[in-house]
């Protein structure tokens, strides 16, 4: 039995697949527009290099940022990358042995378009190379490291996927390579350039990679293995229900019912656990410029990035309101609870992770207390109007989320339209619009303050926001209702 024939003959006769093939073919035209773009960006960046950097030759400096080239594909997978586990559920059943079908849903995976990487990045970088004298057999070598590591990350991320320790681990990788690098003059980064470096003068060490992708095949194999039975990690968990009273809350009134729910959602579920890891991630946005001097005298970017470290749980989390409570929509609205106290509940929520996020910013002060301003200005603008935006953008957000399922590339591609991605800009240009007026005809202080002072204004005023955001949900009541119940 070929099972990838196997494979294909399902895709065809699943039910609305040509419904599926019509998405399918935007997304390959949106896919083919960004490799366009890559393609041209990595064609034109040896030269670039070979222009400014006169003291190192490109092929250095580009190596020295592979490392994080690597930890960023890692992450992007993680989020985007569909994992073809799913099959072996159907597959088990059959007569066939588990290598067969461990082996079947590895290689597969090396078909992804995730991992053309070498293709659209490496190649044209690699032609380049070739044109500036460098030996075919050391740029075959280059290249064939990095499409070996390329494939080492794809069959690691089944790891990242099955066990969120792996995920964990990735990140304190991530956060200790960026603080070694800071704070002291160890440079992974670095010593990975070197590495790579050294591969180009002594072809023969790529054996080091190889032995590097089949160890991780094997680790992975043995790994899906080891769980391969319907009542193991194929299976569905049976996890022990978490969250207690949360008592400390009681104090918010008639929102804390929702707000205990929403929080019990985020600890037992797997979808807003992720948007909360996500979120996460946004804190270390303000190291990409505050770490630069060239942006140091740029406010404008300084306010982009300060609004960036504070509003990540608004930007992920919250603009997937409400619909995180579509399973069980119809329940609440039949619940003795006013559908003001519902949306006050969601906007509590945002404001306390916006305020975490905000202590969790502390390290920042490291750049000076005049950067730690525009964090905790930025913050309260995310506290007091950038919540109510969100909230606001919810009218237009009906698709339904399946609370249990990681999300994957082009999930839930129903659930964007034009207006939602048009409210993105006033969460991104009022804020420089507030501090840009004061700061122009002031001075820089006035500026900071009045974008933290409009936000503080949101804060005195949410009764007044809630009630006219509340009218404007109450009319699409039925038609959110609706949507859901599909």
């Amino acid at each position: 039995m070929n099972l990838f024939a196997l494979k294909w003959r399902e895709t065809f006769r699943a039910p609305q697949w040509d419904a599926k093939l019509s998405i399918k073919i935007i997304m390959g035209l949106v896919i083919l527009y960004f490799l366009g773009a890559f393609l041209f960006l990595s064609s034109v960046l040896y030269p670039i290099l070979f222009d400014t950097v006169l003291d190192r030759e490109p092929l250095e400096v580009f190596n020295s940022v592979l490392l994080y080239i690597f930890f960023g594909e890692l992450i992007f997978r993680f989020f985007l990358q569909q994992m073809p586990v799913t099959d072996i559920q159907s597959l088990i059943l059959l007569p066939l042995k588990k290598r067969r079908i461990i082996n079947h849903v590895l290689l597969r995976s090396v078909f992804s378009g995730f991992n053309t990487t070498p293709l659209i990045v490496y190649m044209p970088f690699a032609i380049s190379m070739y044109k500036d004298d460098y030996l075919p057999n050391e740029i075959a070598a280059w290249w064939g490291a990095l499409l070996l590591v390329t494939l080492a990350l794809n069959f690691l991320t089944f790891l990242i996927h099955k066990d969120n320790r792996y995920f964990v681990g990735l990140l304190l990788l991530v956060a200790t390579t960026a603080a070694l690098a800071t704070y002291t003059s160890i440079d992974l980064a670095g010593i990975t350039g070197k590495i790579f470096d050294k591969v180009v003068e002594t072809p023969a060490i790529i054996s080091v990679f190889l032995g590097f992708f089949f160890l991780s095949y094997l680790w992975v194999y043995f790994f899906m293995k080891k769980g391969f039975y319907l009542d193991a990690n194929l299976g569905k968990k049976k996890v022990k229900v978490r969250g207690g009273e949360m008592r400390f809350l009681d104090y918010l009134g008639a929102e804390t019912v929702i707000l205990k729910n929403d929080l019990r959602m985020i600890v037992r579920n797997t979808r807003p656990r992720q948007m909360v890891a996500m979120s996460f991630l946004f804190l270390f946005y303000g190291i990409l410029f505050f770490s630069q001097d060239i942006y140091r005298d740029q406010d404008f970017v300084l306010v982009f990035a300060g609004i960036f470290i504070t509003g990540g749980f608004t930007m992920t989390f919250g603009n997937l309101v409400p619909a995180w409570d579509s399973s069980y929509y119809k329940l609440l609205m039949t619940q003795n609870i006013s559908y003001k106290n519902y949306l006050l509940s969601k906007w509590n929520l945002m404001v306390f992770a916006t305020a975490i996020c905000l202590i969790l910013a502390l390290p920042y002060l490291y750049y000076g207390i005049d950067i730690y301003a525009i964090i905790t200005a930025g913050a309260l603008f995310n506290m007091g109007l950038g919540t109510w935006i969100t909230l606001f953008g919810g009218l237009m957000n009906k698709t339904p989320i399946k609370l249990n399922t990681k999300a994957k590339a082009f999930e839930n591609t129903q659930g964007f339209s034009l207006n939602q991605f048009l409210l993105i800009i006033p969460k991104m240009v009022l804020p420089i619009v507030l501090y840009w007026l004061p700061a122009t005809f002031l001075n820089p202080l006035a500026g900071y303050l009045f974008l933290g002072g409009s936000g503080v204004l949101g804060i005195v005023c949410k009764h007044q926001l809630a009630h006219w955001i509340t009218e404007l949900y109450k009319k699409q009541k039925h038609e959110t209702l609706e949507a859901f119940n599909t």
